[in-house]
């Protein structure tokens, strides 16, 4: 009598092991260093975020986010984002812990970041592992690092693309008040892109108050296909407050 063949474990499964481990790894680190640190800072922050592309003419998200300062070292973020790409639900979240490297001269900066990005309606589903070094300077910085996408269609096998991330800002204006800059990037708390999908961002922060900023970006992005060569490109508007204690 002959046995069955066991079935192959299908990547599909890797995929929903490996991302629910790196959750659970960036979620003990940030438990372990609520325990030994005391809480040093809050932020608050919530805004709306308008934009157009080639593949949804029109869209709309809101977001609300939030941060943790634990003893100027450890810094633990998170947020949460629902919006509408055409007719399509669009939901985003992140989790991200900072540690700050205590080097006097150098503002060095060692991250773990997840990143969740959902359109139910076609059953796609991208989760995000990345980790960053970052150099963060009072009028420029970089963070660069590996990121490993998991994106799932449907009930097709799981698409695992490794990526190359990359961050850089120019402050042109930075006071205790308030910021203006410019950002070159291909990922942002709630996204992580491609090679090819580098986007253009004029960000400014101001103080309305010692606790309330007023946030505003607007942002030329890729979506087209390979580099710059692409023909196409998409708007968007980011606006909103964050409160800071």
């Amino acid at each position: 009598m002959k046995t069955k063949p066991k079935p192959k474990t299908k990547p599909r499964r890797a995929c929903g092991l490996l991302c629910p481990l790196w959750f659970a790894f960036f979620m003990l680190v940030s438990g372990a260093s609520l325990c030994a640190w005391k809480p040093a800072g809050y932020s608050l922050g919530f805004d709306f975020m308008p934009e157009s592309n080639r593949v949804f003419p029109s869209g709309v998200s809101f977001s609300s986010f939030g941060s943790l300062s634990l003893h100027t070292i450890v810094t633990v973020r998170a947020g949460v984002s629902l919006g509408v790409l055409g007719q399509a639900l669009d939901i985003k979240a992140f989790g991200k812990a900072d540690l700050s490297v205590p080097l006097k001269t150098v503002p060095l900066v060692l991250s773990l970041h997840y990143i969740y990005n959902g359109l139910p309606k076609y059953k796609t589903h991208s989760h995000t592992a990345l980790p960053l070094v970052s150099l963060n300077g009072r009028w420029a910085g970089t963070a660069i690092g590996p990121a490993w996408h998991f994106t799932l269609f449907n009930r097709e096998a799981v698409i695992i693309e490794p990526v190359f991330a990359l961050s850089s800002y120019i402050n042109a204006y930075h006071t205790e008040r308030g910021r203006v800059g410019l950002r070159v990037t291909n990922i942002t708390d709630f996204v992580s892109g491609t090679m090819g999908s580098y986007s253009l961002t004029l960000y400014s922060a101001f103080g309305l108050s010692r606790r309330c900023f007023i946030i505003n970006e607007v942002t030329l992005y890729q979506s087209g296909s390979v580099g710059l060569a692409a023909t196409y490109y998409g708007f968007s508007y980011r606006g909103g407050l964050v409160f800071k204690w």
